[in-house]
């Protein structure tokens, strides 16, 4: 593939600044760009867990496993159900398919030779 100039590259974020599903990837990279909501998603992918399951997986404390929790369940990365008096967090696959979507369009609108 052809190396990105300036210019191209001043034409792609022209053309993609205001549009929302680029604004979305965006929001979404900024989200699960973070190490540990990363690590969450990625133990969430192979199974549902309680918050303690993904405390012990990860090593670390339980303030900082429920702030990235609520981080991915705000902006519905993740999901929670009822399992007795705990909470099962589970993978939102519906959140990932939109995402690979819009991921492969920007990919495709870079690859192309018409900007």
């Amino acid at each position: 593939m052809k190396e990105l100039t300036k210019n191209k590259i001043k034409i792609i974020k022209k053309k993609f600044k205001n549009d929302t599903s680029y604004k979305f990837l965006r929001e979404c990279m900024e989200i699960i760009g973070n190490k540990d909501r990363f690590l969450i998603l990625n133990l969430l992918n192979n199974k549902p867990c309680l918050l303690s399951d993904i405390e012990k997986s990860l090593n670390r404390s339980q303030p900082s496993i429920s702030h990235h929790i609520r981080i991915l369940e705000i902006h519905k990365f993740i999901y929670s159900s009822n399992k007795g008096k705990f909470k099962e967090y589970s993978i939102s696959r519906e959140k990932f398919v939109k995402l690979l979507n819009i991921w492969n369009q920007w990919f495709q609108a870079i690859r192309s030779k018409n900007y």
